[in-house]
């Protein structure tokens, strides 16, 4: 499993339509409509401002559809991305569980026990601070998947919920050359 199946697994059909779309547009090579009908997702991806600026991209690179995918799922409310290097999480975490209606006592506790932070290292909170959020979202019947790649950023998180019985599933038979999982 990957993050393409991941997606065909928790897309309701209309977002799949609208996912098989959008990566028809990319296989074809039609760079123009496919930055007009995801501007925002290719923004949040590659930092481009422009159609000029992803046409340039485009020339001499291939937009990986994974990282597009993944990128797709959170513009869908599926999940939140982080990057590598973020000073304080907490207002991020507490929106995103906010949205997903998972406010739950104890996650709050851990959000606010301490600054969150990612820097790419074994020195960051971020896991840790997952993990001990899982295990609460275990007795919820759900849990927190963590996405790791380092394709256009030095490090870019993808935070997605689940149900705990597709993330077992997931975790057992994840296979991506482009993003490591976690959790």
């Amino acid at each position: 499993m990957d993050v393409l199946n991941l997606a065909e697994l928790l897309l309701s059909p209309d977002e799949k339509n609208e996912l098989h779309s959008s990566m028809e547009l990319l296989e074809q090579s039609d760079h123009s409509a496919f930055y007009e009908k995801n501007q925002s997702i290719i923004q949040s991806i590659l930092f481009l401002e422009t159609l000029e600026e992803f046409l340039d991209f485009s020339k001499e690179n291939e937009l990986d559809a994974e990282c597009f995918c993944a990128a797709f799922l959170c513009a869908h409310g599926y999940g939140i991305q982080i990057g590598g290097y973020e000073d304080d999480l907490t207002h991020t975490l507490m929106e995103f569980f906010h949205t997903q209606g998972i406010e739950y006592p104890e996650i709050s506790e851990i959000v606010h026990r301490e600054k969150i932070y990612t820097d790419c290292s074994d020195y960051d909170n971020f896991k840790k601070s997952m993990t001990a959020i899982n295990q609460v979202l275990d007795s919820h019947g759900m849990r927190l998947i963590v996405l790791e790649d380092y394709i256009y950023c030095d490090c870019e998180y993808t935070v997605l919920r689940v149900d705990k019985t597709l993330a077992e599933n997931v975790l057992s038979t994840w296979s991506s050359e482009n993003f490591e999982i976690y959790l």
